[in-house]
């Protein structure tokens, strides 16, 4: 994944805000988020990548609705890559294994593991350039990341760091990593029993409607593709007859619903459906 950091002129277009204000039956409320007021933010320009692991499909008779919030919220976080544009793999994937070591019982409570080990250090991609989701889980299964306490977040401005040889303090790095991961998007069951089992890594293809999503559950009604992101499912459930996803992301909790958006599910929307990744821990 390639990332270039583009202007938030698309989130601070009035008329753009109105029209979006005044489409009737809107499942969602736009505005303008505190997120997207501070200048400093830079948003990504990533595109899609076609790298793709073997299929897994889970069948059987997934709960009608489920979520990690609800289940287990005390293991599950909201993170903010500020400035590091393609930070948004490397969080994902770090924090689907943070969320599910916890909710596995391998952690007796919720630990935050280093995304910036893995922005420094994963060989093939270049820190707040970006990383694919198969670069980032098999850098976890083959190498593994130390603690946020050990190596913490310091690319917020979008600067890269070299991959570190010790801890922040001098102290040897100890890496944990996964024990594999599955590609369990293979249809809306599929990855609702995943669900049951962590949350999972995915992306979206963002339009530009989605940078003013407020609150509600979010479906594609206006404007062109901008840029794809990587995100987490944590749940699923159903609101006035309509089947949504809960979805982390990684822009901080003033963003969305305290960090997390829900978007129409079992209909492949904006491509969220399309490849995500169960860690398993």
């Amino acid at each position: 994944m390639i990332t270039l950091a583009v202007s938030l002129s698309r989130v601070h277009n009035k008329s753009f805000l109105e029209m979006l204000k005044n489409i009737p039956d809107l499942s969602w409320t736009p505005g303008v988020s505190q997120y997207f007021l501070d200048e400093s933010i830079q948003l990504s320009k990533s595109q899609r990548v076609n790298q793709f692991a073997q299929k897994t499909r889970y069948v059987g008779a997934p709960p009608s609705s489920f979520s990690w919030l609800i289940e287990k919220p005390e293991c599950l976080k909201v993170s903010d890559k500020q400035s590091c544009s393609g930070a948004d793999g490397a969080f994902s994937s770090v924090g689907a294994f943070s969320d599910n070591r916890c909710i596995s019982g391998k952690d007796s409570s919720c630990v935050a593991y280093s995304e910036q080990y893995m922005l420094s250090c994963e060989s093939a991609h270049s820190g707040c350039n970006g990383i694919s989701m198969v670069s980032s889980q098999n850098f976890l299964k083959e190498t593994g990341v130390p603690t946020d306490k050990c190596v913490s977040f310091r690319s917020g401005t979008g600067k890269n760091f070299k991959c570190p040889t010790v801890c922040d303090d001098g102290l040897k790095l100890n890496l944990i990593k996964s024990s594999s991961y599955q590609d369990v998007c293979s249809g809306e069951q599929s990855i609702m029993i995943a669900l049951t089992k962590g949350t999972v890594q995915t992306t979206i293809d963002l339009y530009t409607d989605f940078f003013f999503y407020i609150e509600g559950i979010y479906k594609n009604v206006a404007g062109t593709y901008q840029n794809t992101e990587h995100v987490t499912f944590v749940g699923y459930g159903e609101e006035n007859g309509t089947k949504y996803w809960v979805v982390r992301n990684s822009w901080g909790t003033s963003w969305g619903e305290n960090g997390y958006f829900r978007i129409v599910r079992g209909v492949n929307e904006c491509e969220i459906e399309l490849q995500c990744y169960l860690v398993v821990v």
